[in-house]
């Protein structure tokens, strides 16, 4: 959209100025001149076209909105009004630079020429323009087209340069222009009455969309309203179009003593009665929408009792309480019935009585709605007792709990008094919990009023004692944190009493709670023992193993560390481990964490009082202290026959790696091998030797060495 930037006064005859065709002032007066000394042509009567010449409306030509056309060839016509010339257009058949045709309102005296061209043109008088198919014209607003707001859009140009010139004019002066192309949004514009519009240049069609912008209808959400008093609802209204600017309504009441309406459509029924409630348009109070209301009192809208169902013996009564809602109800009366007086009776306070054993349903109704009602079912019978056993078998000091039922579950007095019929046997308390005594038999009764007595036979027997106890385990060894649970078994499986009292022989070693729950306290030995009431016992042995961790450094045993048998490891990293050097004892490894290829994961030796220890490249060494092994499977470390293996023939061989196989017996050497798992040129795969007792073994560099019987 392109503003016009300048004001243009309507042109006068004397200054005419062509739009498209620039013709000079000269040739536009010889042809006007020429036009009446031909004469005027005067539209003969039914003629619909105009040739040459000049007609004045009113004479030859109607007032009122007429459209002016060519059918072939092109026309130029111009419309005066008094000494002004307001319009001036050319029509072309073909639509190439020009429209085929121009609409204007005409008034009684305006003048019309018609000239410059080479065809007729044809005049027809409309009653109305079509606001969606607007050709270039001169419109009145209030006569041709209503005063409002408009979206104004070339929605049906000739081609894609096609351009709508618009002026606005007051009443003689142009008071707005702009331009429109067909590839431009729509255009909002505002006219008002007495207002002239202008369209020119344009060869296809524009629209002229309105865009309404004061309420015309109110739509609400009901069409009438009935209201309890008290109760509240609100009306909703929708103002119409939704491009109103003013979309707000007021509420009136036509009887506000019936019901009152605040700002927001919130209707208050005050009594009873009708009245109206009327929503009118801010924007337009003409514009108002209306709803009846109908105001009633207020009845009961649902009903609860405190009781569902009753189980009740005969000449009982039990009184059931209905609460009816909403509570501003102004009749809150209930009326009760029964379906079976001969089995149930109620009164009008809701007191229902058993009569007679059998069913029937009681129904409480709201006497101002009876489409709101609640029922009781009702079961009247004989009031009896049921207990958990009719006959019970009890050990000599253990007890037992006899359970009674009272039915109906609604009867009086359910109370149930427990009696044994020799108290030196069994006795019995008020809640049914039975206690042996001794070997022999009894009678235990529970009885309830108006119900018949029921009897139970409880037979006493000896104890079953205890004749052995075992512990799942008979020793472990536990490090110091650690925790087991031990298990005992009590036999015979049948044993009365399997309770089992857990013990230990040094708390400083480990302790154990009353479940055998073992935790490791310190290094030591512990014995657990289990032992039953009757005082079977049975023992497991705890060993808790002295731990110490020593870093990277020089050690002294006896010092830093007790003389012993111990496993040394390491959590992480590799480094060199030295023991006892310049003895006979002497230990030279590397220690890793896990299997490298070359280091060991594990050595166990014999540390005596003295004997340095080095460490180096490992933050961490766990020293384990252990006794002697009885294994075929020995790693690096010292080992002794007799101790840690049992003397006899071997094969020895080792499972991955190489290392030294070294066996002393006395001072001589019987043995000094290089041991691999692979022949390699440098060792042997495996060693065959006969031990014996007290034969000392030195391994090092390896992590498994087997000793298979020969």
């Amino acid at each position: 959209m392109r503003l016009s930037p300048f004001k243009t006064k309507i042109m006068k005859k004397e200054g005419l100025k062509m739009k498209r065709n620039v013709v000079s002032k000269v040739i536009l007066m010889m042809m006007l001149l020429l036009s009446f000394s031909l004469g005027s042509h005067a539209l003969a009567e039914g003629n619909s076209s105009l040739t040459s010449g000049t007609y004045t409306v009113g004479v030859e030509i109607p007032a009122g909105l007429n459209v002016f056309s060519v059918s072939t060839g092109e026309a130029s016509i111009t419309i005066s009004r008094g000494a002004d010339v307001y319009i001036y257009e050319t029509l072309d058949s073909n639509q190439q630079n020009n429209s085929n045709r121009f609409t204007a309102r005409l008034k009684d005296g305006d003048e019309i020429d018609v000239w410059y061209g080479s065809s007729n043109i044809e005049v027809q008088q409309i009653s109305k323009v079509d606001l969606n198919n607007l050709s270039i014209g001169f419109y009145e607003v209030g006569s041709d087209i209503p005063a409002g707001t408009y979206l104004l859009d070339v929605d049906h140009p000739n081609t894609d340069y096609d351009t709508a010139d618009i002026s606005i004019y007051d009443q003689y002066y142009q008071s707005s222009g702009f331009s429109l192309t067909n590839y431009e949004k729509p255009f909002e514009y505002r006219i008002s009455n007495g207002e002239k519009i202008y369209i020119s240049s344009l060869v296809g069609t524009m629209s002229f969309k309105e865009k309404v912008l004061v309420p015309k209808s109110i739509t609400l959400n009901k069409t009438s309203l009935s209201l309890m008093v008290n109760r509240t609802a609100q009306v909703k209204a929708t103002v119409a179009p939704n491009t109103a600017i003013n979309k707000s309504v007021s509420w009136t009441s036509s009887n506000p003593a019936i019901a009152t309406v605040d700002a927001n459509g919130n209707v208050k029924a005050v009594k009873e009665g009708s009245t109206t409630i009327t929503a009118a348009a801010k924007g337009d109070p003409s514009i108002q929408k209306s709803i009846n209301v109908t105001v009633t009192k207020v009845v009961p809208t649902s009903l609860k009792l405190s009781r569902a169902a009753l189980n009740i013996t005969a000449k009982q009564t039990v009184r059931v309480s209905a609460t009816v809602a909403p509570t501003d109800a102004e009749n809150k009366t209930v009326v009760w019935k029964s379906s079976n007086t001969a089995v149930a009776t109620v009164d009008s306070a809701g007191n229902i009585k058993g009569n007679a054993n059998g069913y029937a349903v009681v129904t409480a109704t709201a006497s101002d709605n009876t489409k709101v009602f609640k029922t009781v079912s009702v079961r009247v019978s004989t009031k009896t007792v049921k207990v958990s056993k009719t006959k019970l078998s009890v050990t000599v000091g253990k007890t037992a709990v006899l359970i009674a039922n009272v039915s109906p579950s609604d009867s009086m007095d359910k109370t149930v008094k427990w009696k044994s019929s020799n108290t030196k046997i069994v006795t019995v308390d008020r809640n049914g919990k039975i206690y042996a005594k001794r070997k022999g038999t009894a009678i235990v009764t529970a009885s309830v009023n108006h119900a018949r007595v029921v009897k139970v036979k409880v037979t006493v027997t000896p104890p079953v004692m205890a004749r052995s106890v075992k512990i799942n385990k008979s020793s472990t060894i536990l490090y110091k944190g650690q925790t087991l649970t031990l298990t005992a078994t009590v036999s015979p499986s049948n044993v009365t009493d399997k309770t089992v009292k857990w013990k230990s022989s040094n708390t400083r070693v480990a302790k154990v709670d009353r479940y055998g729950k073992v935790t490791a306290v310190g290094a030591g030995t512990a014995k657990i023992t289990a032992k039953t009431t009757n005082g079977k016992w049975t023992a497991a042995t705890i060993k808790v193993p002295y731990v110490k961790y020593l870093s990277a450094g020089n050690w002294k045993a006896g010092k830093d560390l007790p003389a012993g048998r111990y496993q040394i490891t390491t959590s992480s990293g590799s480094g060199n481990l030295f023991i006892g050097i310049g003895t006979n004892h002497f230990v030279n490894e590397i220690l890793s964490s896990g299997e490298d290829g070359f280091g060991v994961t594990v050595v166990t030796t014999d540390i005596k009082a003295g004997d340095t220890i080095q460490i180096a490249g490992l933050d961490s060494v766990k020293f384990t202290r252990v006794t002697n092994v009885k294994s075929n499977t020995l790693h690096s470390g010292y080992w002794t026959v007799g101790k840690d293996i049992a003397s006899g023939r071997y094969k020895v061989t080792t499972t991955s790696g190489s290392g030294n196989l070294i066996i002393h017996r006395g001072s001589n050497l019987t043995v000094n091998e290089i041991l691999s798992s692979k022949a390699d040129g440098f060792g042997v795969t495996s060693v065959t030797v006969t031990l014996k007792s007290g034969d000392r073994i030195y391994i090092s560099g390896l992590d498994q060495v087997k000793f298979t019987k020969r």
